[in-house]
């Protein structure tokens, strides 16, 4: 084991690159700090440390600047395109790729063709009156929790996780389903969205063992039986589900509709399990990432009282709670701002995509990287770097306005830098119904409600464990009805 550790630290490929020496002799390092959810603070230890390129383990470097964006995740004329890790993307078990986990090009493109028509501008405008009976829910619900506390002469005190989360799966699973989750209906998690978070807790455990030698094996050995079986039923009920919305002969306003009519003119096809897979991890990740950055958003506004009433002063010239809608929300500067800020300082997939360079190696970033390293880019450290962002862990929308009327001390800022939904082949196809998703709330209940933290309730964001994904924990706000 000795003369291993050895030849990693000084004879290896990657030796010429720095990071702190441990790491570089196994993975062991790595998948304890992943899976204790500490993997992003001690990326920005060791960014700090050592520079904008880390080796983090025998086989992998760390990138911490903007041009790997374009470097590792875009189409580079005379590059060949850096491919998912397969250790980090596969697809639920007994499952095909699907249009997130596969490294097939082709596989993935002809996906991408095929669902591009659901996300595409005519189809959220299909989707809006969706958008907004969710959203116009959730203002119904804190508006009689508000009117019952004041009944009572108590304070409107509320878990704004909660309300998120039914929001957000409520959506997804309409138009990803046919049916929503019910939650907002309920005031109630639906069973499988209780154990979606531990979905991602178990697939992200899962990639970590793949990193040794049988180590898949060990896991199947040790997941306790009922884990298995709760985690098959989540994969049995949304493949249920999903293909009696592939049979339900409609044209609802979902993504369903216009991808069936795309496959009955496209000479390419999905299989069911295709369709499946695929929609089913657009369900995962459709619902985890909106409800994350409204947590975040939400956090910020409610710590943040110059903002929020910044933000309230653009949203007066609403008359009515129904004025609000997907499309008179699309091009406010300030809730743009906002959003943008708290994208940046709220990242929802902080842990970074990592890919694998290329057999012959190449160039990322003006570094040489050999072939069969992996690579990604930590968005932590990158939003958070004074090298891109002026104050770059304070919550400035104003960072985010027009030249003309951003303040002078952000004028250098690098707004590039910040990539939430990714770029490239591999970005964020549903980015724009997720914007509009976030839009629609955050005006509504900004023009609802006054937000304030609590005290007897601290939250703090940047004490949020992280692994591939947010852990979140409750965000308790009160609530001051606003008076018009």
């Amino acid at each position: 084991m000795i003369h291993i550790a050895i030849r990693r630290v000084y004879f290896h490929p990657l030796s010429c690159y720095p990071g702190p020496r441990l790491w570089a002799t196994s993975r062991i390092p790595y998948v304890v700090s992943l899976l204790r959810g500490n993997l992003n603070n001690d990326m920005l230890k060791f960014h700090e440390k050592y520079g904008p390129v880390v080796r983090l383990a025998p086989n992998e470097l760390s990138f911490a600047t903007e041009k790997a964006w374009r470097d590792i995740y875009m189409h580079r004329k005379g590059h060949t395109e850096a491919k998912k890790d397969t250790i980090w993307y596969l697809a639920p078990e007994g499952m095909p790729p699907n249009i997130v986990t596969t490294a097939d090009i082709q596989v993935r493109a002809r996906m991408r063709r095929l669902l591009s028509t659901s996300f595409n501008g005519q189809s959220l405008l299909d989707q809006a009156p969706v958008l907004e009976k969710f959203a116009n829910k959730v203002i119904d619900h804190l508006s009689a929790i508000h009117q019952d506390k004041t009944l009572r002469a108590e304070a409107t005190v509320v878990n704004m996780l909660d309300w998120t989360n039914f929001y957000t799966m409520d959506i997804i699973g309409d138009l990803a389903m046919g049916e929503s989750f019910h939650c907002l209906d309920q005031s109630a998690y639906h069973p499988w969205v209780k154990t979606l978070y531990m979905f991602f807790k178990g697939m992200i455990i899962a990639a970590a063992v793949r990193f040794f030698p049988g180590g898949w094996f060990l896991l199947q050995a040790l997941i306790p039986k009922r884990l298995r079986e709760q985690q098959k039923q989540h994969t049995e009920f949304t493949n249920a589900k999903i293909q009696q919305r592939v049979e339900l002969k409609t044209s609802r306003p979902d993504f369903l509709s216009p991808f069936l009519r795309e496959m009955e003119m496209s000479p390419d096809k999905m299989s069911l399990g295709e369709i499946q897979s695929t929609f089913g991890v657009i369900l995962v990740a459709g619902s985890e990432t909106t409800a994350t950055t409204l947590v975040g958003c939400l956090y910020r506004l409610a710590s943040n009282v110059t903002a929020q009433e910044t933000l309230w002063s653009e949203l007066k010239q609403f008359g009515s709670n129904q004025a609000i809608t997907v499309e008179s929300t699309k091009n406010l500067e300030y809730l743009d701002a906002v959003l943008n800020e708290s994208l940046r300082l709220c990242y929802a997939v902080p842990g970074g995509l990592p890919r694998i360079v290329p057999d012959k190696g190449d160039t990322y970033a003006g570094f040489f990287v050999p072939g069969g390293t992996s690579i990604s880019i930590r968005p932590h450290v990158l939003l958070h770097s004074e090298e891109y962002f002026k104050n770059a862990w304070s919550f400035s929308p104003e960072r985010w306005l027009s030249s003309e009327k951003r303040p002078k001390e952000y004028a250098n800022d690098n707004l590039s830098a910040s990539q939430p939904f990714s770029v490239g082949p591999t970005g964020c196809i549903g980015k724009p119904l997720a914007l509009a998703e976030m839009k629609i709330m955050v005006a509504k209940l900004l023009w609802n409600f006054r937000l304030s933290m609590i005290k007897e309730k601290p939250f703090r964001w940047e004490d949020l464990k992280m692994m591939m994904v947010v852990e979140k924990g409750p965000l308790w706000l009160a609530l001051e009805k606003r008076h018009h």
